[in-house]
């Protein structure tokens, strides 16, 4: 009795197409589904044959199977079953940086390619996502120029309470990380260089990266709040901007898919690098 992974495919001439090796099938599948890949990142032989040790021939004749049953796409890509993820998780990030404070009532948000570049998405996922704000009461979109924030009055002020700085910083930190500004600028590239390439860390790796950006996290934003608290909000726009989006990014789950760990310890790699930046300039001087 075959299994699905070793019934003999035709080929359109009628010939008998090559049969997959089900332990080959197995190890690119089991690569897949537990993220990996992002959706739409392109399978090479080159990186499977390196992490999982199978042939380029058996990879080859795996990829073709699996492109049969919908996990890859002809053209060796990992299929992507939610697109709309992407425009939750935008929308998520950008409501939660509202909602602690980042923007206040009242405030223009970036423009959208800014946008892009913090949330590592599409520009049509961001403006979706901006519309979903404006049908909730969060945002006025105008017809040009970027959308305007709504007063609301269950809005977190900036700067937090005490208790809601606490909450939202990590109660586990990993002593020995880095701080300085040129390393967080190399692990925002790094991590940003990844993203875009497709490919997960495994997940040991990862666990130690999220560790060491935790420590990053805890005294940047315990700086941030003490920076904000000695003046007045209006004076650090974007330390108070930059700190709220590392809170929003810190808030995403660290679970589910390796690609969606990915996408928040991008994202917070390239906030610390800007709180980084925001935390160096000079405080503007008070006018008497």
């Amino acid at each position: 009795m075959t299994t699905p992974e070793s019934t003999p495919a035709s080929g359109q001439d009628g010939s008998t197409a090559p049969v997959a090796d089900p332990m080959t099938v197995r190890a690119v599948r089991d690569r897949i589904t537990v993220g990996y890949y992002l959706p739409g990142a392109r399978l090479t032989l080159s990186e499977l044959t390196t992490s999982t040790g199978h042939d380029a021939a058996a990879l080859r004749t795996a990829l073709d199977h699996l492109a049969t049953t919908g996990l890859v796409t002809g053209r060796w890509q990992a299929a992507d079953p939610r697109p709309e993820h992407r425009t939750e998780r935008a929308r998520a990030l950008l409501a939660g940086m509202i909602d602690r404070g980042g923007w206040p009532a009242g405030t223009v948000l970036p423009a959208r390619n800014v946008l892009v570049r913090i949330l590592l998405t599409e520009p049509p996922r961001i403006t979706r996502a901006l519309a979903e704000l404006a049908d909730e009461g969060v945002l006025h979109l105008r017809p040009k120029g970027p959308p305007r924030v709504l007063p609301a009055p269950a809005r977190t002020p900036w700067p937090p309470g005490e208790k809601k700085l606490l909450d939202a910083l990590p109660t586990r930190t990993q002593p020995g990380a880095t701080h300085n500004a040129h390393t967080l600028h190399q692990v925002r590239y790094t991590a940003r260089q990844r993203w875009k390439g497709g490919v997960c860390l495994s997940p040991t790796a990862m666990t130690e990266q999220e560790d060491r950006q935790a420590e990053s996290v805890h005294r940047f934003v315990a700086r941030a709040f003490e920076r904000t608290s000695r003046h007045q909000p209006p004076f650090l726009p974007a330390v108070r901007s930059t700190a709220a989006q590392v809170m929003a990014c810190h808030a995403l789950p660290r679970t589910g898919p390796l690609y969606e760990r990915l996408y928040r310890f991008a994202t917070l790699a390239t906030a610390l690098a800007h709180l980084s930046d925001a935390l160096a300039a000079p405080a503007p001087a008070r006018t008497a």
